[in-house]
Protein backbone atom coordinates (compact mmCIF):
# COMPACT_ATOMS: atom_id res chain seq x y z
CA UNK A 1 0.00 0.00 0.00
CA UNK A 2 1.03 3.33 -0.39
CA UNK A 3 2.55 5.54 2.14
CA UNK A 4 0.16 7.96 3.82
CA UNK A 5 1.11 11.01 3.49
CA UNK A 6 1.73 13.61 6.73
CA UNK A 7 -1.33 14.98 8.05
CA UNK A 8 -0.69 18.56 9.33
CA UNK A 9 -0.86 19.24 12.69
CA UNK A 10 -4.32 19.52 14.71
CA UNK A 11 -5.61 22.81 14.69
CA UNK A 12 -5.96 24.34 18.27
CA UNK A 13 -9.21 23.91 20.40
CA UNK A 14 -10.34 27.43 20.26
CA UNK A 15 -9.71 27.17 16.12
CA UNK A 16 -11.86 24.53 16.21
CA UNK A 17 -14.38 26.03 18.37
CA UNK A 18 -14.69 28.76 15.82
CA UNK A 19 -14.49 26.97 12.82
CA UNK A 20 -17.38 24.91 13.82
CA UNK A 21 -19.55 27.74 15.19
CA UNK A 22 -18.89 29.23 12.08
CA UNK A 23 -19.48 26.09 9.48
CA UNK A 24 -22.56 26.28 11.74
CA UNK A 25 -24.32 29.01 10.99
CA UNK A 26 -22.77 29.07 7.00
CA UNK A 27 -24.16 25.87 6.49
CA UNK A 28 -27.22 25.28 8.72
CA UNK A 29 -29.19 22.23 8.85
CA UNK A 30 -27.94 18.18 8.52
CA UNK A 31 -25.78 16.93 5.59
CA UNK A 32 -27.29 14.95 2.32
CA UNK A 33 -27.85 11.19 2.92
CA UNK A 34 -28.60 10.06 -0.46
CA UNK A 35 -25.64 7.73 -1.52
CA UNK A 36 -26.57 7.49 -5.45
CA UNK A 37 -23.83 8.87 -7.23
CA UNK A 38 -26.60 10.78 -9.50
CA UNK A 39 -27.58 13.04 -6.43
CA UNK A 40 -23.77 13.44 -5.39
CA UNK A 41 -23.19 15.08 -8.69
CA UNK A 42 -26.17 16.83 -8.22
CA UNK A 43 -24.93 18.56 -4.84
CA UNK A 44 -21.41 18.98 -6.61
CA UNK A 45 -22.28 20.91 -9.06
CA UNK A 46 -19.94 18.72 -11.86
CA UNK A 47 -20.96 15.45 -13.81
CA UNK A 48 -18.64 12.89 -14.38
CA UNK A 49 -17.35 11.54 -17.70
CA UNK A 50 -15.29 8.79 -16.56
CA UNK A 51 -17.66 7.79 -13.51
CA UNK A 52 -14.35 4.93 -12.84
CA UNK A 53 -12.78 8.30 -11.26
CA UNK A 54 -15.96 9.09 -8.82
CA UNK A 55 -15.98 5.60 -7.46
CA UNK A 56 -12.08 5.52 -7.38
CA UNK A 57 -12.49 8.82 -5.19
CA UNK A 58 -14.94 7.31 -2.68
CA UNK A 59 -13.45 4.51 -2.52
CA UNK A 60 -11.13 4.00 1.14
CA UNK A 61 -8.04 1.82 1.24
CA UNK A 62 -9.61 -0.30 3.52
CA UNK A 63 -12.75 -1.32 1.00
CA UNK A 64 -9.72 -2.15 -1.72
CA UNK A 65 -8.00 -4.51 1.06
CA UNK A 66 -11.32 -6.08 1.91
CA UNK A 67 -11.99 -7.17 -1.88
CA UNK A 68 -10.63 -10.25 -3.47
CA UNK A 69 -9.89 -8.72 -6.66
CA UNK A 70 -7.94 -5.88 -6.97
CA UNK A 71 -9.78 -2.52 -6.68
CA UNK A 72 -8.02 1.23 -6.66
CA UNK A 73 -8.71 3.04 -3.83
CA UNK A 74 -8.43 6.50 -2.91
CA UNK A 75 -4.95 7.32 -1.91
CA UNK A 76 -2.81 8.47 -5.24
CA UNK A 77 -6.22 10.84 -6.04
CA UNK A 78 -6.00 12.08 -2.48
CA UNK A 79 -2.26 12.98 -3.35
CA UNK A 80 -2.79 14.36 -6.11
CA UNK A 81 -5.67 16.95 -4.94
CA UNK A 82 -4.22 17.51 -2.02
CA UNK A 83 -1.37 19.63 -4.25
CA UNK A 84 -4.11 21.03 -7.05
CA UNK A 85 -5.81 22.43 -3.96
CA UNK A 86 -3.02 23.75 -2.43
CA UNK A 87 -2.81 25.87 -5.74
CA UNK A 88 -5.98 26.74 -6.00
CA UNK A 89 -6.06 28.94 -2.71
CA UNK A 90 -1.96 30.22 -2.93
CA UNK A 91 -3.73 31.26 -6.66
CA UNK A 92 -6.91 32.93 -5.08
CA UNK A 93 -4.60 34.64 -2.12
CA UNK A 94 -2.02 35.92 -4.48
CA UNK A 95 -4.73 37.47 -6.70
CA UNK A 96 -7.27 38.47 -3.29
CA UNK A 97 -4.61 40.61 -1.21
CA UNK A 98 -2.10 41.92 -3.65
CA UNK A 99 -0.81 43.87 -0.17
CA UNK A 100 0.07 41.01 1.74
CA UNK A 101 3.40 39.04 2.30
CA UNK A 102 4.71 35.70 1.25
CA UNK A 103 3.93 34.48 5.51
CA UNK A 104 0.60 36.11 5.78
CA UNK A 105 -0.52 34.55 2.38
CA UNK A 106 1.16 31.18 3.86
CA UNK A 107 -0.75 31.11 6.87
CA UNK A 108 -4.12 32.25 5.11
CA UNK A 109 -3.24 29.20 2.77
CA UNK A 110 -3.07 26.68 5.66
CA UNK A 111 -5.68 27.92 7.72
CA UNK A 112 -8.13 27.41 4.54
CA UNK A 113 -6.40 23.85 3.81
CA UNK A 114 -7.05 22.55 7.63
CA UNK A 115 -8.31 19.09 7.61
CA UNK A 116 -11.42 20.19 9.80
CA UNK A 117 -12.68 22.26 7.42
CA UNK A 118 -12.17 20.04 4.14
CA UNK A 119 -13.97 17.37 6.02
CA UNK A 120 -16.84 19.56 7.29
CA UNK A 121 -16.90 20.86 3.52
CA UNK A 122 -17.20 16.85 2.67
CA UNK A 123 -20.22 16.76 5.13
CA UNK A 124 -21.98 19.12 3.39
CA UNK A 125 -21.68 17.63 0.12
CA UNK A 126 -22.80 14.40 1.15
CA UNK A 127 -19.71 12.67 0.66
CA UNK A 128 -19.79 10.44 3.78
CA UNK A 129 -22.91 8.67 2.48
CA UNK A 130 -21.39 7.66 -0.57
CA UNK A 131 -18.05 6.08 0.50
CA UNK A 132 -17.03 2.84 0.06
CA UNK A 133 -15.82 1.17 3.20
CA UNK A 134 -14.50 -2.30 4.70
CA UNK A 135 -17.58 -3.66 6.76
CA UNK A 136 -15.85 -3.58 10.10
CA UNK A 137 -14.81 0.24 9.05
CA UNK A 138 -18.23 0.96 8.31
CA UNK A 139 -19.83 -0.76 11.31
CA UNK A 140 -17.38 1.39 13.69
CA UNK A 141 -18.50 4.29 12.09
CA UNK A 142 -15.78 5.00 9.51
CA UNK A 143 -18.29 7.27 7.44
CA UNK A 144 -18.43 9.49 10.27
CA UNK A 145 -14.37 9.55 10.56
CA UNK A 146 -13.32 13.63 9.64
CA UNK A 147 -9.80 11.56 8.65
CA UNK A 148 -11.62 9.82 5.50
CA UNK A 149 -14.04 12.45 4.98
CA UNK A 150 -11.13 15.30 4.46
CA UNK A 151 -9.24 11.87 2.60
CA UNK A 152 -12.58 11.85 0.37
CA UNK A 153 -12.60 15.44 -0.40
CA UNK A 154 -9.04 15.85 -1.67
CA UNK A 155 -9.51 12.85 -3.76
CA UNK A 156 -12.48 14.42 -5.00
CA UNK A 157 -10.54 17.27 -6.28
CA UNK A 158 -8.06 15.31 -7.73
CA UNK A 159 -11.08 12.98 -9.76
CA UNK A 160 -12.38 16.44 -11.14
CA UNK A 161 -8.95 17.73 -12.34
CA UNK A 162 -8.45 13.88 -14.26
CA UNK A 163 -11.61 14.04 -15.54
CA UNK A 164 -11.79 17.92 -16.63
CA UNK A 165 -9.13 20.15 -16.59
CA UNK A 166 -7.54 23.27 -13.98
CA UNK A 167 -10.37 25.69 -14.61
CA UNK A 168 -13.01 23.72 -14.38
CA UNK A 169 -11.69 22.32 -11.13
CA UNK A 170 -10.70 25.48 -9.32
CA UNK A 171 -14.49 27.14 -10.11
CA UNK A 172 -15.67 23.78 -8.73
CA UNK A 173 -13.79 23.39 -5.94
CA UNK A 174 -14.08 27.35 -4.95
CA UNK A 175 -17.74 27.12 -5.35
CA UNK A 176 -17.81 24.01 -2.43
CA UNK A 177 -15.70 26.19 -0.38
CA UNK A 178 -18.14 29.72 -0.63
CA UNK A 179 -17.13 32.58 0.59
CA UNK A 180 -13.52 32.50 1.51
CA UNK A 181 -13.13 35.77 2.39
CA UNK A 182 -15.44 35.61 5.41
CA UNK A 183 -14.12 31.94 6.13
CA UNK A 184 -10.25 33.45 5.73
CA UNK A 185 -11.57 36.17 8.23
CA UNK A 186 -13.11 34.51 10.77
CA UNK A 187 -10.18 32.00 11.08
CA UNK A 188 -7.25 34.54 10.97
CA UNK A 189 -8.86 36.74 13.18
CA UNK A 190 -8.43 34.64 16.29
CA UNK A 191 -9.20 35.18 19.53
CA UNK A 192 -7.77 39.10 19.06
CA UNK A 193 -9.11 40.79 16.07
CA UNK A 194 -7.44 43.58 17.68
CA UNK A 195 -4.38 42.69 17.95
CA UNK A 196 -4.27 41.27 14.48
CA UNK A 197 -5.99 44.40 12.86
CA UNK A 198 -3.66 46.42 14.24
CA UNK A 199 -0.68 44.36 13.07
CA UNK A 200 -2.16 44.40 9.55
CA UNK A 201 -2.14 48.66 9.78
CA UNK A 202 1.19 48.78 11.12
CA UNK A 203 2.72 46.46 7.74
CA UNK A 204 1.22 49.91 5.82
CA UNK A 205 2.05 52.91 8.30
CA UNK A 206 -1.46 52.98 9.67
CA UNK A 207 -0.70 52.44 13.16
CA UNK A 208 -1.73 55.86 14.56
CA UNK A 209 -4.76 55.98 12.25
CA UNK A 210 -6.73 53.07 14.09
CA UNK A 211 -9.52 55.02 16.60
CA UNK A 212 -12.40 52.87 18.69
CA UNK A 213 -15.37 55.53 19.70
CA UNK A 214 -18.09 54.45 21.88
CA UNK A 215 -21.17 55.79 20.07
CA UNK A 216 -23.71 55.12 22.56
CA UNK A 217 -25.04 52.42 25.42
CA UNK A 218 -28.40 50.85 25.83
CA UNK A 219 -30.10 48.80 28.04
CA UNK A 220 -30.45 48.98 31.60
CA UNK A 221 -27.80 49.54 34.21
CA UNK A 222 -27.69 45.76 34.72
CA UNK A 223 -27.87 44.62 31.28
CA UNK A 224 -26.17 47.16 29.23
CA UNK A 225 -24.83 46.79 25.52
CA UNK A 226 -22.15 48.94 24.28
CA UNK A 227 -22.02 50.07 20.87
CA UNK A 228 -18.47 50.56 18.91
CA UNK A 229 -17.51 52.55 15.96
CA UNK A 230 -13.99 51.82 14.35
CA UNK A 231 -12.30 54.51 12.34
CA UNK A 232 -9.68 54.37 10.19
CA UNK A 233 -7.73 57.49 8.88
CA UNK A 234 -11.31 59.22 9.67
CA UNK A 235 -13.26 56.27 7.77
CA UNK A 236 -16.02 54.35 9.74
CA UNK A 237 -14.54 51.12 9.01
CA UNK A 238 -16.43 48.59 11.07
CA UNK A 239 -19.00 48.34 14.00
CA UNK A 240 -19.53 46.20 16.93
CA UNK A 241 -21.99 45.63 20.01
CA UNK A 242 -21.50 43.70 22.97
CA UNK A 243 -21.97 43.16 26.88
CA UNK A 244 -18.61 45.09 27.89
CA UNK A 245 -16.45 48.27 25.67
CA UNK A 246 -13.51 45.23 25.16
CA UNK A 247 -15.96 42.97 23.78
CA UNK A 248 -17.60 45.78 21.83
CA UNK A 249 -14.40 46.59 20.08
CA UNK A 250 -13.48 43.14 19.33
CA UNK A 251 -16.75 42.76 17.24
CA UNK A 252 -16.18 46.24 15.56
CA UNK A 253 -11.97 44.99 14.75
CA UNK A 254 -13.08 41.70 13.32
CA UNK A 255 -15.93 43.43 11.17
CA UNK A 256 -12.94 45.79 10.09
CA UNK A 257 -10.93 43.04 9.06
CA UNK A 258 -13.88 41.38 6.71
CA UNK A 259 -14.16 45.03 5.31
CA UNK A 260 -10.74 45.65 4.64
CA UNK A 261 -10.10 42.42 3.04
CA UNK A 262 -13.07 42.70 0.93
CA UNK A 263 -12.14 46.32 -0.55
CA UNK A 264 -8.72 44.84 -0.41
CA UNK A 265 -6.94 47.35 1.96
CA UNK A 266 -6.46 51.18 2.47
CA UNK A 267 -4.13 53.43 0.91
CA UNK A 268 -0.71 53.51 3.15
CA UNK A 269 -0.52 56.90 4.89
CA UNK A 270 2.01 59.17 2.87
CA UNK A 271 5.40 59.72 4.12
CA UNK A 272 5.75 63.22 6.64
Amino acid sequence: MPAKKKKSAPASDSLLARLRSFLARRFPGAEPRDPSLAALQTRLGYRFRKRELLDEALTHPSFAQQQRHAVPHNQRLEFLGDAILSFILAERLFHDLPGEREGALARARAALGKGELLAALARRLGLPACLRLADGDIEAGGRDWPSSQEDAFEALIGAVYLDSDYPTTRDAVLRWFGDLDELRVELLSGDNPKGRLQEWLAQRGLSGALRYRLAQTSGPDHAKVFHVELTVKDELLGTGEGRSKKEAEEHAARAGLKQLIERGGIAPAPPS
